[in-house]
């Protein structure tokens, strides 16, 4: 059954889609029916800006063990980074990390 139950947060970063690079101000995650894969249910993730309309979005579907090892991705990545996630959810973590810069091939 679909529940429809959807969680917004404000969020401050960049989208790719087939259009190029989109700024993204919001993100929708929900545990509901799927549409693109073979599970009935399933966690969709939806990073958006709707002031640039439908093509300034990204949209997963994941299995629910997908979604907490995405969690924990998250969670040691800022870890590895010297970020403490706590602080990092109230606002007092760096801006930039003091993780070496790696410059991205063109």
């Amino acid at each position: 059954m679909c529940t429809g139950l959807v969680q917004k947060a404000k969020v401050t970063g960049a989208g790719k889609s087939a259009e190029g690079w989109f700024k993204l101000d919001e993100v929708s995650v929900m545990y509901d029916c799927t549409y693109h894969t073979s599970m009935p249910q399933g966690v969709n993730i939806d990073f958006l800006n709707e002031k640039e309309g439908p093509g300034a979005r990204v949209a997963v579907e994941l299995t629910p063990k997908s979604a907490m090892e995405l969690v924990h991705a998250i969670m040691e990545s800022l870890y590895s980074a010297g970020i403490d996630p706590g602080e990092a959810a109230l606002g007092l973590a760096p801006a930039a990390a003091a993780a070496p810069i790696v410059a991205r091939p063109a």
